[in-house]
């Protein structure tokens, strides 16, 4: 019987990219050799680059990962905008091919009956198909998405809609174009991480992808409800981004990082039209400030006071609470929050609290304000992480953008510098102080891959 760590993990998969760019080079000789005997059309040809693009991406970010994928052929729209490459329901006939090939392992999808939804299938390439991979320079993978790639999401009820561009769309497509034409070229990373994927406390696993790309999403009927996400940054939860706040890094350089909840009270009080004072470092004598802001929010968002203390400490790990008793929670809890006046209008939902879309507009309006000058800049939660010796012209725009969003005359923002790796220091001496900071193989890699010296 197989221990549970030998167990696969279908969990930890991503779905297929139909977005990348399927003219690359770099797989030409698994292709060749795929095809060796056989003779196929450009329709069979397309479809099966754009799949083994995805298997090499897929394994290059980690070897335990699987692909999703749809085996209905409902599961394609060949004329969709979000599908450059026109891939169809033809991309069922090749991961048929590859299987019987033994190219890919293949498990099937089925219903689960526990959470009454249904589960892609998932593939991911075989041991006869690595062993090709693995002759592959990685320096050399660039470019690795289609050049109409689409960057703005717009859903309606739950799925991705289609729609005719706009001025607007077509303005924010091109930043967002900008945007990740920057992140690709640079690198944001924790230098002692050693796998290549973080852990959350609800078990999912999240990949330190090099091939992730930043997109902008709303709904179509309310455009102001706008997220930006879809890198693997954009998808910890509280415990991992409080364990690795000190330890992101940017192009292995002194970086540092603002968080936006210390804006937390001027944001509320400006969509509530009332006064709202949270002061950092005396919020709670037992909480720190992050952990009573995101909280709040959560509070905001609950059904009632009991379900809203029931959930805490039921993620008391996920919160980093779990070092204190139930009752210590709950009394901070009550005295902290639920028993505030001031937030009596959001509890009520008489005021709607869009924390995530002013997080992700103020983002947008900062790319926008820095794109002249390129410097890359990351959205982690609240946070805003940039080069350290950018700060000065980081923080005269985010200023700017919180003076005109929550309409104050005047706001200083404080920012904070991540771990020092003694990225210049040199020679035997340097090497034995540095001990205590251990740059991994991983990311000394990922470092190589971008060309960071």
């Amino acid at each position: 019987m197989k221990s549970k760590s030998d167990q696969l993990d279908f969990d930890f998969s991503r779905l297929i990219d139909l977005q990348r760019n399927i003219n690359t080079n770099i797989i030409n000789n698994c292709i060749d050799l795929i095809l060796e005997t056989e003779n196929v059309n450009d329709l069979f040809s397309k479809h099966l680059r754009l799949l083994v693009f995805e298997l090499f991406l897929c394994w290059s970010e980690s070897e335990s990962q699987f692909l999703c994928v749809s085996m209905s052929k409902r599961g394609y729209n060949s004329k969709s905008r979000y599908n450059p490459n026109s891939i169809s329901s033809f991309l069922i006939k090749i991961i048929k091919f590859l299987e019987k090939k033994k190219f890919i392992e293949f498990y099937p999808g089925f219903f689960d009956s526990r959470t009454k939804k249904s589960r892609l299938s998932r593939i991911r390439a075989s041991q006869s198909l690595i062993y090709q991979f693995q002759k592959i320079n990685s320096l050399e993978v660039q470019n690795f998405n289609h050049l109409k790639r689409e960057f703005v999401l717009i859903y309606d009820k739950g799925k991705l809609c289609e729609y005719t561009d706009t001025y607007e769309t077509n303005e924010i497509g091109q930043v967002l174009k900008y945007y990740n034409r920057l992140i690709s070229k640079n690198l944001f990373d924790i230098p002692d991480q050693h796998g290549e994927f973080l852990t959350r406390t609800d078990k999912r696993k999240i990949v330190i992808s090099n091939f992730s790309s930043c997109s902008y999403s709303y709904h179509a009927d309310d455009q102001t409800n706008i997220m930006i996400d879809g890198c693997w940054w954009n998808k910890l939860d509280f415990n991992l981004s409080s364990k690795i706040r000190d330890k992101l890094i940017i192009n292995h350089q002194k970086t540092s990082h603002f968080s936006f909840y210390n804006f937390f009270g001027e944001y509320l009080t400006k969509i509530s039209n009332t006064n709202v004072i949270l002061k950092p470092k005396t919020f709670a004598s037992k909480l720190n400030f992050e952990q009573l802001c995101y909280l709040t929010l959560k509070y905001f968002r609950s059904s009632s006071n009991k379900s809203f203390v029931k959930s805490v400490l039921i993620e008391k790990k996920k919160l980093n609470l779990h070092k204190f008793s139930n009752d210590v929670v709950k009394n901070a809890l009550v005295n902290n929050i639920i028993d505030n006046r001031a937030f009596v209008p959001f509890a009520s939902r008489k005021v709607k609290v869009k924390w995530d879309e002013f997080l992700s507009k103020s983002f947008f309006l900062l790319i926008n304000k820095l794109k002249s000058v390129n410097i890359p800049i990351y959205l982690v939660g609240e946070k805003i992480y940039f080069p350290s010796n950018k700060e000065s012209l980081v923080s005269e725009k985010i200023e700017e953008i919180l003076s005109v969003l929550l309409e104050l005359k005047s706001v200083k923002i404080e920012c904070l510098v991540s771990y020092d790796y003694d990225f210049k220091k040199k020679g035997l001496f340097a090497r034995f102080r540095n001990s205590n900071r251990i740059i991994t193989k991983r990311y000394l890699q990922n470092k190589k891959y971008l060309g960071i010296g």
